[in-house]
């Protein structure tokens, strides 16, 4: 009888929402582009519409085959069919497998230094050191709006001496939900690509990326203190990872690290740069990675050729690629699809990545905003729309409401262990021990009744993720799931009274 009272006062506690940005894209913002020549690139674009409703399509005609294009292929062929498509309204220009990779610009000036005038009537001066030819579709597709001839595409390099250099990105590291028409941008958009292997990889990651809880799952961060340029992954750690209690390995010896305690939802590391990494580390499940990937799993590793290629077997002198991860079963990643040279200059920024992902923002914003340099060699790959939503203890279900459903999966597993880490959180681990048990319940009774931000926006009871806005779920009726709490108690403390005994 005790038992049934107190889990009646249960009820009572007051819903408390837990904070989360509301994104400032939607699929209404998105322009799909496809090859029509590319079965699988159709193919992507035709899932990617299913699961977001409200993007636009774009099929491009007369794309040159290949990875590699020219800086005059791309200004004549692509860019100006995508153009008339551009509205204020889209902020975000995905490409799908079919499209070329990066751009080549192998137009060159007559001699250096040279000198060009940029649209803003800026005179750029270009000297042949800082010449540097490469750069991805996407990073390219950033200033689509504005770039209109080679001699700007040329404008790569961080240290370009203009100040600011033309390629600079405005959106870096402003922290704030990105928007076209935001003056602060610059006039630039964001860019995405979903590739990998074959189109099935690829939409099997747009799977994943949808309701990604982040709470309970690892980070590993395997540095190497052999590599003295400047990386982001002890900010990582220090600043990002540790004051939010999120779960992580952090190794900054020339040792590989290959397992983990649980789940992993990040992954950073300087992969084949590493002596002691083993060959094809990423797919190597016995050598190499062993550790499974939670949904919505992001990498970012320091290697120059790691989105050089989307094909299997497409890798340069040994180095990962995002297109392994995503066939392992990853969910995002970016890279470079030509050399880089390492520096936070020149190299995505994952303490400024993982931390804005970690606040709930979307990956193209994350990834983006982490990126110094427009008409580079970097590249975003995944779902742009991915948001990584924060655990709720005791929401085990994943629908942003610690109720009665999530009391019927604790009661089924009560007892039930495994590995920690988060591994077992959707059987009832919530505290991420290894078993589902009486520190799990105390911790699931103690937030009976909350519901995430999250899962507003009109969702009734039981419904899963619904859009990120601030309107309320309704709260449980005392006279019926009350009562079931109860009888799930009272069944669970005869259950261990038994085991006790």
């Amino acid at each position: 009888m005790a038992a049934r009272l107190w889990a009646a006062g249960v009820c009572l506690v007051a819903i408390l929402l837990v904070p989360a940005p509301s994104p400032a894209i939607t699929p209404s913002n998105v322009l799909v582009l496809y090859n029509t020549a590319s079965a699988d690139g159709a193919a992507i674009a035709a899932h990617y519409s299913q699961v977001y409703p409200g993007v636009q399509l774009l099929g491009l005609t007369g794309v040159p085959a290949g990875d590699e294009i020219t800086a005059d292929q791309y200004l004549q062929q692509i860019r100006p069919q995508v153009l008339p498509a551009l509205t204020p309204s889209i902020d975000v220009i995905v490409t799908t497998k079919g499209l070329p990779v990066r751009i080549n610009t192998t137009e060159r000036f007559a001699s250096f230094p040279a000198t060009y005038v940029d649209p803003f009537n800026v005179s750029h001066t270009v000297y042949a050191s800082s010449w540097k030819p490469y750069s991805s579709l996407e990073s390219e597709l950033t200033r689509v709006d504005s770039v209109s001839t080679w001699e700007q595409m040329l404008d790569q390099t961080f240290w370009h001496p203009t100040n600011p250099p033309a390629a600079a990105n405005p959106y870096y590291n402003r922290g704030v939900a990105f928007s076209y028409t935001d003056p602060a941008n610059g006039g630039i958009r964001l860019a995405s690509r979903l590739d990998g292997y074959n189109a099935a990889d690829v939409n099997a990651a747009v799977d994943r990326a949808q309701n990604v809880i982040a709470g309970p799952y690892h980070f590993v961060v395997d540095d190497d203190p052999s590599k003295t340029y400047a990386s982001g992954m002890d900010t990582l750690v220090n600043t990002v990872l540790a004051p939010a209690n999120q779960p992580f390995t952090y190794d900054n010896t020339s040792a590989f690290v290959g397992t983990a305690p649980g789940p992993v939802l990040g992954y950073v590391s300087h992969g084949a740069n590493q002596a002691s990494t083993p060959p094809n580390y990423i797919l190597d499940s016995t050598n190499g990675l062993q550790f499974p990937l939670a949904k919505g799993a992001v990498m970012e590793t320091w290697e120059s050729f790691n989105a050089y290629s989307f094909d299997a077997g497409g890798n340069v002198a040994g180095q990962g690629l995002v297109a392994d991860w995503i066939n392992r079963g990853g969910t995002a990643g970016v890279g470079n699809v030509q050399e880089p040279t390492a520096s936070l200059s020149t190299v995505t920024n994952e303490a400024i990545m993982f931390n804005m992902l970690l606040q709930g923002y979307t990956f193209a914003e994350a990834a983006w905003t982490a990126t110094r340099q427009l008409s580079w060699v970097n590249t975003v790959v995944g779902d742009p729309l991915m948001t990584w939503k924060p655990a709720l203890p005791g929401d085990v279900d994943g629908d942003g409401l610690v109720g009665a459903s999530d009391l019927a999966i604790l009661s089924k597993n009560w007892g039930a262990t495994g590995p920690g880490g988060g591994a077992m959180w959707g059987l009832g681990d919530v505290d991420g021990d290894g078993r589902v048990g009486a520190s799990d319940f105390a911790l699931f009774s103690a937030n009976w009744g909350r519901v995430a931000t999250w899962a507003g926006g009109g969702a009734s009871l039981g419904q899963g993720f619904g859009g990120l806005d601030e309107t309320l779920l309704p709260v449980p009726e005392p006279s019926s799931l009350c009562l079931s709490v109860a009888a799930a108690i009272s069944s669970l403390m005869l259950r261990s009274r038994s085991r006790r005994r």
